[in-house]
């Protein structure tokens, strides 16, 4: 964790791996009951590892791998991480933020059309401000869908989603965050975004920005 820790400093990613595994557990116990409290529940257990009650649905990873993912659910998406945003955390001394809320960190329950955060083993340097953070937010997420989608399916699932969260002051500061960068921040692209050859990747950056 330490390791990789270096590496982000490096490659200009403003988030951390939490090292303590202490420290990892409250996060995960208070980050879970932040959110999903009271239908859901989350406490240590006698060893201190967290027992959380498992949330319905499913991944929306292996929908995205599997080419089933629609605008609907990335908006379900939207809609949560903006409500996720609106909540206070002691930790931040402000508003809640994920940190690492790629497709694989949201699960979608078709009955009831909500999506809901889960992982919290990564989270925002608290010297980010909020809304530096939350669209931070938003670009881990569409980098995720947008260097894992066909050339005809990223643009309606990017723009749902956006649609979804909703908060224009923030799609502004996402906007700045659209540039593919060189040196060690390329290799956190890469990862972020399936190592997507360069020119199609700033394609694809590009015509967000200007969507936005």
């Amino acid at each position: 964790m330490r390791v990789t820790n270096v590496f982000f400093r490096l490659a200009g990613n403003p988030v951390e791996a939490i090292v303590s595994t202490d420290a990892w557990r409250r996060w995960e116990v208070e980050s879970f009951r932040l959110l999903h409290a009271p239908d859901y529940s989350a406490a240590p257990g006698p060893d201190g590892t967290p027992l959380l009650d498992t949330l319905p649905g499913e991944s929306l990873a292996p929908l995205l791998d599997a080419g089933t993912l629609s605008p609907e659910m990335l908006a379900s998406a939207g809609r949560e991480l903006r409500r996720a945003h609106g909540l206070h955390s002691d930790y931040f001394g402000g508003a809640w933020s994920h940190g690492d809320p790629h497709t694989g960190n949201f699960v979608f329950d078709p009955a009831t059309a909500r999506a809901r955060l889960i992982d919290f083993e990564m989270r925002h340097l608290r010297t980010l401000a909020a809304d530096q953070r939350h669209a931070d937010d938003l670009l881990v997420l569409l980098q995720d869908v947008c260097g894992r989608c066909a050339a005809d399916a990223w643009r309606p699932l990017a723009r749902a989603f956006l649609q979804g969260y909703g908060r224009d002051e923030i799609a502004a500061l996402l906007r700045a965050k659209l540039h593919v960068p060189r040196g060690f921040g390329r290799l956190w692209w890469g990862v972020r975004t399936s190592w997507m050859h360069r020119s199609e990747l700033e394609r694809r950056m590009g015509e967000m920005r200007i969507s936005i």
